[in-house]
């Protein structure tokens, strides 16, 4: 199945998305990953999505939708793939609809408050691993459970870049949410519940 996972900051889309692509065996394609690697590379490229990334900025449609053009035409994605954080903006969904058909997308969906909430307990560490001081807090607090560095809070989780990057995706979501419900291939998940529920409720609604 080619399926694509839509959510706001921290609805826990990701996570699903991961999920979902062991459950059926196939990549878990992520623009937030192919994103930071591309900044870790520090080529012209990388340096353009860290000046958006940093200011809580959406990546251009023209940049964004190259970077997802290549990643689709690699082999791997044959028997299917989960597409998770992309499209974002009607642009790219019809941009999208000329490379691949998708046969489902999954809107993860939580309250404002509640993705404030678990953003502003989200810590990184230079070594690629993610922490939430809530609900899967470091062994030793503020410090990386596999490198042992300080662990440290994103410039775009920061409460001022997350407020905007909320602002622009409702504003941004809902035109692509009219354009999957008239293809009739939208399913609505209620991320407000335990990361079991979530699953078994996705998988239900792809049956």
């Amino acid at each position: 199945m080619k399926i694509i996972f839509l959510g706001a900051q921290a609805s826990g889309k990701g996570t699903q998305a991961i999920l979902l692509a062991k459950k059926l065996n196939v990549p878990h394609i992520s623009t937030g990953d192919i994103f930071r690697n591309k900044v870790e590379e520090g080529d012209v490229l990388g340096k353009k999505l860290e000046s958006y990334m940093d200011k809580g900025k959406l990546v251009p449609n023209r940049i964004t939708n190259k970077v997802i053009k290549d990643r689709l035409q690699k082999k791997d994605i044959k028997k299917g793939f989960i597409l998770d954080g992309y499209p974002r903006t009607l642009i790219q969904a019809r941009f999208l609809d000329k490379i691949v058909k998708f046969d489902k997308v999954v809107k993860i969906e939580i309250s404002d408050r509640e993705a404030v909430e678990r953003i502003k307990n989200r810590r990184s560490c230079e070594c690629g691993k993610t922490y939430n001081l809530k609900y899967n807090p470091p062994k030793k607090p503020e410090i990386c459970d596999l490198c042992g560095d300080s662990l440290f809070t994103r410039d775009d989780d920061k409460p001022k870049a997350v407020r905007k990057r909320l602002s622009i995706y409702h504003k941004k979501i809902e035109p692509l949410i009219k354009y999957y419900t008239k293809k009739e291939i939208l399913i609505l998940v209620n991320g407000e519940q335990r990361i079991e529920k979530i699953h078994k409720d996705i998988l239900k609604n792809l049956k």
